[in-house]
């Protein structure tokens, strides 16, 4: 299973590799493809290319892609003798911290293709924007979401974000939203007026603004919607390329894993600052993406609370209703 983003709208070239074991391995006969976004609805299939040589690796092609999405992409083929099937996610964002241009520029140790390849780049450059996006509790880049929410039956609805660590912050547009009156009903998407009269707050509530309200059901409410900021700082630009050096020379390092601090052969000892479940470990980055979190302060610092005023009236919509 493999994840990536690509940028919209522009064509790709996906690629799969399968193996038996630890070895790479070609298919046999023809291998296919089938690619689906968020909601299931079909966006592409055919046959995959073999690339061969023993790599195991095939390929599909990918249109390019005009609005931010998900997309699932199931391969199969026949290997070693039976029939397989994998799936991998595909990301379409509307653009990335830095181009990997930037990422091998940003340090001369890193202009040797051979040993720091193409591939390795854009793998890091994934794992750095997500553990920034983590870390600040939002997205820098405009990204998209869906995601399944209970009707209350009341004009609100709190959005969630489908990782669980992270809360919903900087919403660009709602795109859909589909309702049932259970979850197991069928679901009728807003009309362009209904979706018009919908207002998203700093703190992340969904608002029906036209005397309407969301049907009270578990899971019967969809939304799809697309949030974060045009383009990051530039000083977080900086920090993340500090970022990426380091991801990719975590195994080249001479300080052994566990290490807290260590001494040279001057007798000078030197404590090492540690990373956290929100925090890098490196002051400087650390200190860049601290200016930009909603997170509370600390190595496991939560999301930023809401600044909502409780009802304790004993009414059918307060906190303490006592209804279902």
């Amino acid at each position: 299973m493999g994840f990536t983003r690509l940028a919209s709208n522009a064509a790709a070239t996906l690629s799969h590799t399968f193996y038996v074991d630890e070895t790479a391995t070609d298919p046999t006969g023809t291998p296919t493809y089938a690619i689906v976004d968020a909601n299931g609805t079909a966006v592409s299939s055919g046959n995959a290319t073999v690339v061969g040589g023993s790599s195991g690796r095939i390929t599909a092609p990918l249109a390019a892609q005009s609005s931010l999405r998900r997309l699932t992409v199931t391969w199969t083929a026949t290997v070693g003798g039976g029939s397989v099937t994998e799936v991998d996610y595909v990301e379409i964002v509307g653009g990335f911290y830095f181009t990997l241009a930037q990422g091998r520029a940003s340090d001369t140790s890193l202009s040797d293709a051979s040993k720091y390849p193409t591939a390795d780049l854009a793998l890091k450059r994934l794992e750095v924007e997500t553990e920034c996006e983590t870390i600040c509790d939002r997205s820098f880049v405009p990204r998209y979401d869906r995601v399944v929410l209970d009707g209350a039956g009341t004009s609100t609805l709190l959005l969630a974000h489908s990782d669980p660590v992270r809360s919903v912050a900087d919403v660009r547009v709602v795109r859909s939203v589909t309702m049932a009156p259970a979850m197991d009903e069928t679901f009728v998407a807003f009309t362009a007026a209904e979706l018009a009269a919908l207002t998203v707050t700093d703190d992340g509530r969904l608002i029906r603004t036209d005397g309407n309200v969301f049907t009270e059901a578990r899971a019967n409410v969809v939304v799809e919607f697309e949030y974060g900021l045009d383009r990051p700082p530039a000083d977080l630009v900086q920090a993340s390329l500090t970022r990426l050096r380091t991801r990719l020379n975590l195994n080249k390092t001479g300080i052994p894993d566990r290490t807290t601090s260590f001494t040279v052969t001057d007798g000078a000892t030197y404590r090492l600052d540690m990373p956290g479940a929100y925090k890098t470990g490196l002051p400087e980055v650390d200190a860049i993406y601290g200016r930009y979190s909603r997170r509370t302060t600390g190595t496991n610092g939560g999301a930023v609370p809401a600044s909502r005023t409780l009802s304790y009236s004993p009414q059918r919509y307060s906190l303490f209703h006592g209804g279902r």
